[in-house]
């Protein structure tokens, strides 16, 4: 047993990687912060967060969004006109140079027992991994497996500082 012991030592020191050892130098580094660090480049990934108000029934008329750009992300508050009240959102991005695509889908759920109405649920949606700029933004409401056609709501400049 004793044999193996060095052994499995040193393979266990090889697959660590370098390391500093006492008195010895760091290794280098760039001098850039770790990836996860840094801010996303122009391009980078692009994410929304959504967070849904309590919804309620509709006369239809509601649908609607607005959007405001910050400190590196845009805040989007809208209200979503959905088959029932029943129907839980949930956000995608698509970014194509300086237009920024944010659809809010409305998904049912099948285990909910549910009132036959329109239902009016509102949200605010943040979108992060915008570097500074001016961005063209559309949001749209989509509703999938329900055969309601997607409506776009909104369609205006927002700037990231």
């Amino acid at each position: 047993m004793r044999s193996i012991l060095p052994a499995a030592l040193a393979l266990l020191a090889a697959c660590a990687g370098p390391s500093q050892s006492a008195g010895g130098d760091p290794p280098p580094t760039s001098g850039q912060p770790p990836a996860a660090e840094q801010p996303p480049a122009n391009g980078g990934q692009v994410s929304v967060e959504v967070v849904q108000g309590t919804a309620s029934s509709s006369g239809g008329s509601e649908q609607n969004a607005r959007a405001e750009g910050g400190g590196g992300t845009v805040v989007i508050r809208g209200v979503a006109t959905t088959p029932t009240p029943c129907h839980k959102l949930a956000g995608t991005t698509e970014r194509s140079g300086n237009r920024v695509t944010v659809r809010i889908s409305a998904n049912t759920d099948p285990e909910t027992m549910c009132i036959a109405s329109i239902g009016a649920i509102p949200y605010t949606a943040t979108v992060r991994g915008l570097s500074a700029g001016t961005y063209e933004l559309r949001v749209e409401h989509t509703y999938p497996g329900t055969g309601w056609e997607t409506a776009s709501v909104l369609e205006t400049q927002v700037t990231v500082r």
